[in-house]
């Protein structure tokens, strides 16, 4: 995935992304693209299933096999969003400076409150 790909859309909007490379057809029947889309959804779900397990695993072989399928799971999950990325159809806002601003001084705030004097390198 090229984060520093952008498209602009019909209303102006900036986005990362790509322009769509594949002609599928959306209408009401199910096709290509819902497929992966509902393979990601899954995919997402068996990840935070298989990292719970893992937590609450107290074999070490069963919490290392629940860690291994995890991993796999997320290195596919990670195809799927480049398949999807790549043809254009995974797409994402681009955030203005101020906007990134106001989240990293909400951030800079809270790392007062920790228990420590620790400065946050930038």
């Amino acid at each position: 995935m090229d984060p520093n790909a952008t498209i602009t859309t019909n209303t102006g909007v900036q986005k990362i992304g790509n322009k769509v490379s594949i002609n599928i057809q959306k209408d009401e029947s199910i096709n290509d693209l819902d497929r992966m889309y509902d393979m990601l959804l899954h995919e997402k779900h068996l990840m935070e299933i298989y990292h719970l397990s893992g937590t609450e695993a107290v074999d070490v072989n069963l919490h290392a096999l629940m860690n291994n399928n995890r991993n796999k799971l997320q290195a596919q999950h990670g195809r799927l969003v480049d398949t999807l990325f790549s043809i254009g159809e995974y797409t994402a806002d681009i955030a203005p400076a101020s906007q990134v601003k106001d989240v990293s001084t909400v951030f800079m705030s809270y790392v007062k409150q920790l228990p420590y004097n620790n400065k946050i390198p930038h």
